[in-house]
């Protein structure tokens, strides 16, 4: 297999808003899939990529021809910004990316977002703590927390912010908390975030846990903070 061309398309729109933090990689990360792609005759490996972009998970591609496939990696790009052309023997050489490690927390946090997903449908009950009684909000991440990690968590929403470090939102990873004011004067529902503008919480009104956004104006004009509890 000789000199394959590939197009792989780095943009800045889908920005990652996990995880890459902990890589030292700057705020223009991407999370993309490379599509199927039938390489044209001149066989040449392109990567085109904005001029602010320097990091990006690439995810298996399978191609058309002769079946190349992109192994799951971080990987970082090294050249000036501007369309870069290189054969397949260049890019088999690791020239010109570096692959980068997995941050130290994300089995941690794995392990907290399968027990929250776990918890999904489970109903709404003011005090409850566990699956089979049903949760409320800082029952749901008190039980997340512990079961997932080990760690106990203050039982209130106020004393759970209190307890956690503020996070700005850029730097969200699932797993964070999130804080909001829905009556009141202070903290008084609490949700775990899960990527992509998302988080898992146990909701009065729905009657059960579910998923909501945080870009939904309702819950805009209540957030509060953004706290975490891991490093």
């Amino acid at each position: 297999m000789s000199n394959l061309k590939i197009a792989l398309y780095l943009s800045a729109a889908t920005a990652c808003l996990s995880g890459c933090s902990a890589l030292g990689a700057s705020a223009h990360t991407a999370n993309y899939r490379a599509p199927t792609y039938t390489p044209p005759n001149n066989n040449q490996l392109w990567v085109n990529y904005r001029p602010q972009m320097n990091q990006a998970r690439v995810y298996q591609a399978n191609y058309q021809t002769n079946q190349y496939a992109v192994q799951p990696q971080f990987m970082r790009a090294s050249f000036r910004p501007q369309t870069h052309y290189q054969t397949q023997s260049q890019f088999n050489s690791g020239f010109p990316f570096r692959q980068m490690a997995e941050p130290a927390d994300a089995p941690a946090r794995r392990a907290l977002m399968a027990q929250a997903h776990q918890a999904l449908g489970v109903r709404y009950k003011y005090g409850g703590n566990s699956p089979g009684e049903g949760f409320d909000c800082s029952g749901l991440t008190s039980f997340v927390y512990k079961n997932g990690n080990g760690i106990s968590l203050p039982r209130t929403a106020a004393e759970q912010s209190r307890a956690t470090r503020p996070v700005p939102a850029n730097d969200l990873r699932p797993g964070d908390l999130v804080f909001f004011r829905t009556s009141g004067a202070g903290v008084n529902h609490v949700g775990i975030y899960r990527g992509r503008g998302e988080f898992i919480h146990a909701a009065t009104g729905g009657g059960r846990v579910m998923v909501g956004n945080l870009s939904d104006n309702y819950w805009q004009q209540r957030l509060v903070k953004f706290g975490r509890v891991l490093a």
